[in-house]
């Protein structure tokens, strides 16, 4: 890896960071000018950084940069890693510019990140990776952050899955028929074959001695001539020098990316009386408690109605709060998908078309594509109000908040959002795992806030608590247990992992600059939005609708073919399988198998488990008449509402988790995990439970 960079980019700090203490230092050869070399394995794979002279580009125009240039040509490197420094985009993004129309293999390592936002300086570094075609990461030698990033990306454009296949191209404009007659020139005679013929021809135009004069050394003088005297008649046709429209056209094509990814806001520094209130111990933690509480409120009552529509039952204003579930975002998309469901189920069968067809059609693809697009307006709204405390700077002063707390548990400050997000909807909080300071702790996030009880699950607690548990006062303290034992798994899971899996015992070095606090831009806003949104429609909208088709399979097929009694498809055949299991609970028999079926559709979505006990228990429009026909005594109901609330949440949980970590056999290793804790902790729970109660 050649490690270019302007002087004073922070080259030889992220040098050394990468390389340890593995840095040898000598000269090139036949130069004076200055060697250093160093070593960093990562994967099991040796990587060699070989630190370039600091230039401003490569045009051969000094001893530095005719060195730099050599080697990126050299064929000994595999990627450039070119560094752009984040407090001066404008400025230092020339250089990238240039070696992308050298060469493909680049990686783009944006430093100082650190200082970026405290200066108001925003950079859009996925809109920047989509316009140069290379991997671009945004990193912070000082605090060792998007280290692995960058590494990640290097072994990508090593094995061909990320980066350019061919060099940048920029259109500049007139000179271009101009360019493509010196090309053709170039390639005819094989002149420096070393070299793509495109950038040959332009930095010809431009007037580069060094090519100049490897031509006249491999007796191709008179090509040069020629070559020379076309780049004459069109300095004299169009009036001015070559060079000059060649560099202001690429200045320009710096100029119009900067634009697109780069804003800049003012910054004012903040009260000292707000920063006393967040950096106090305790009334810290209790104004960030209540912020944040109230900030959650306000993204899941838009989406869902939730926590509002709660509150309302609890006051008696069922209609109330029925109509704001009705009319919330995900009460409308589900009308939506229900209006087409039933609007193209109707047509199909005006065509004949096959029950068994109509039913894949509406039930599993349109419902798959239906809950992709469902979480859609709660990931938007999430995000944007996330990315508002993010820009503001609020986030990092919440985080500071929460750090001597969570730290206690071997997490950071920043674990409170993805915690916090998780009680309206998992998929949102795994996503938000992001913004962890370091990779264990971001893996720690992803194992464990799937625990924390999401509304869906809010939903079946509500409806075994006032089913199985007259007073209020129980009901109140059935649901309080859940929530504790959730917390507790959760929080517990994240030490777990991180002492045995990680052999961690410290909390992750809380280093966060603390910004000024400033108004938010709403254009940088809407970069984080969308970014932490496309992620999740474009790599787990695949993993849900796969899982939505598989499971309509299972619910609408049975050992005599295609079935619309569910007990006659192979759920129920598998809720069978499972009675046994559920015996171990006291289960009636002829209720097991229920809640086994029960449990499957649950991994649709929680909501759908108590759905299928009021279908299979002859479709009670009364939920609470349908779970008391189970047979359960509150022991039993208690104990199986533990199981509900920890084992895995739903697909697109699953789909998230998948997506953030990349491997099946850790997704497959959280999912048995979950599995797992549920199991033991709800058969514990009912054994202790019923020596009690005897």
């Amino acid at each position: 890896m050649a490690v270019a960079g302007n002087p004073n980019v922070g080259k030889s700090t992220l040098f050394n960071v990468l390389t340890g203490e593995t840095a040898r230092v000598g000269n090139w050869p036949g130069v004076t000018v200055e060697r250093k070399e160093g070593v960093r394995v990562y994967k099991n794979k040796k990587f060699c950084f070989v630190d370039l002279p600091g230039t401003y580009g490569i045009s051969a125009t000094s001893l530095e940069e005719i060195v730099a240039r050599e080697y990126i040509i050299s064929g000994e490197p595999n990627v450039v890693l070119v560094l752009v420094d984040g407090t001066a985009p404008e400025r230092t993004l020339y250089l990238p510019i240039q070696i992308l129309e050298l060469m493909p293999n680049v990686v783009i390592a944006v430093t100082k990140a650190d200082m970026t936002h405290k200066m108001g300086i925003h950079i859009h570094i996925d809109k920047l990776e989509a316009r140069l075609g290379v991997p671009v990461v945004e990193v912070s030698a000082i605090q060792g952050s998007g280290i692995r990033e960058l590494l990640e990306a290097i072994l990508a454009v090593t094995g061909k899955k990320r980066g350019r296949e061919k060099p940048l191209r920029i259109d500049y404009g007139g000179l271009e028929p101009i360019i493509s007659e010196v090309e053709k020139i170039i390639k005819k005679y094989n002149i420096l074959k070393m070299y793509p013929a495109r950038w040959v021809a332009i930095r010809l135009l431009e007037g580069d001695p060094r090519l100049e004069e490897l031509i006249r050394k491999s007796g191709k003088a008179d090509v040069l001539a020629k070559i020379k005297q076309i780049s004459s008649s069109a300095r004299q046709s169009i009036g001015r020098d070559l060079g000059e429209i060649i560099a202001v056209s690429r200045f320009n094509f710096v100029d119009n990316l900067v634009k697109e990814i780069v804003v800049r806001i003012a910054v004012e520094e903040e009260t000292k009386l707000f920063e006393e209130i967040f950096q106090h111990e305790i009334a810290g933690v209790v104004f960030s408690s209540l912020f944040l509480v109230l900030f959650f409120s306000l993204v899941f009552t838009i989406n869902s109605g939730f926590p509002l529509d709660v509150i309302f039952c609890w006051l008696g204003w069922k209609q109330l709060a029925e109509l704001l579930a009705s009319y919330s975002l995900l009460g409308l998309m589900d009308e939506i998908f229900s209006f087409i469901n039933a609007t193209i189920a109707q047509l199909l069968e005006s065509y004949n078309v096959q029950p068994w067809l109509i039913s894949l059609i509406t039930d599993g693809i349109i419902s798959g594509v239906g809950s992709v697009l469902s979480f859609l307006p709660l990931l938007i709204i999430t995000f944007f109000l996330l990315s508002i405390l993010e820009d503001s700077g609020l986030a990092a002063r919440l985080a500071y908040s929460y750090n001597s707390l969570l730290s206690k548990f071997g997490l950071s400050g920043r674990a409170i959002y993805p915690i916090v997000i998780s009680f309206g909807c998992n998929v949102p909080g795994i996503l938000s795992s992001r913004t962890a300071l370091e990779e264990e702790e971001r893996q720690q996030l992803i194992f464990s806030v799937p625990f924390v009880p999401c509304q869906a699950r809010l939903i079946v607690i509500i409806a075994f608590a006032t089913a199985y548990f007259s007073s209020s006062v129980m009901q109140a303290l059935v649901m309080f247990m859940v929530y504790a034992v959730s917390l507790i798994v959760a929080i517990l899971t994240s030490s777990l992992f991180r002492r045995f899996m990680f052999r961690k015992k410290e909390a992750p070095i809380f280093l966060l600059e603390i910004p000024p606090i400033h108004k938010p831009s709403l254009k940088v806003v809407w970069w984080l939005t969308w970014d932490y949104s496309k992620h999740f429609l474009r790599k787990a909208g695949l993993i849900i609708l796969s899982l939505s088709i598989v499971t309509w399979f299972l619910l609408n097929h049975g050992p005599s073919g295609f079935t619309y009694n569910p007990k006659e498809s192979y759920a129920a055949i598998l809720g069978n399988f499972l009675a046994y299991f559920l015996s171990l609970y006291g289960v009636p028999k002829e209720s097991a198998w229920i809640i086994g079926f029960a449990l499957i559709q649950g991994f649709i979505a929680k909501e759908g488990l108590i759905e299928a006990i009021a279908l299979l228990e002859g479709g009670e429009a009364n939920v609470k008449d349908a779970l008391l026909a189970l047979g359960l005594n509150p022991v039993q109901a208690f104990s199986l509402l533990i199981l509900f609330t920890l084992y895995v949440p739903c697909i697109p949980t699953v789909a998230a988790i998948k997506q953030e970590i990349g491997k099946n056999s850790l997704t497959l290793l959280i999912i048995l995990y979950m599995f797992a804790v549920a199991i033991a902790l709800s058969l514990l729970v009912n054994t202790i439970l019923s020596i009690l109660a005897v």
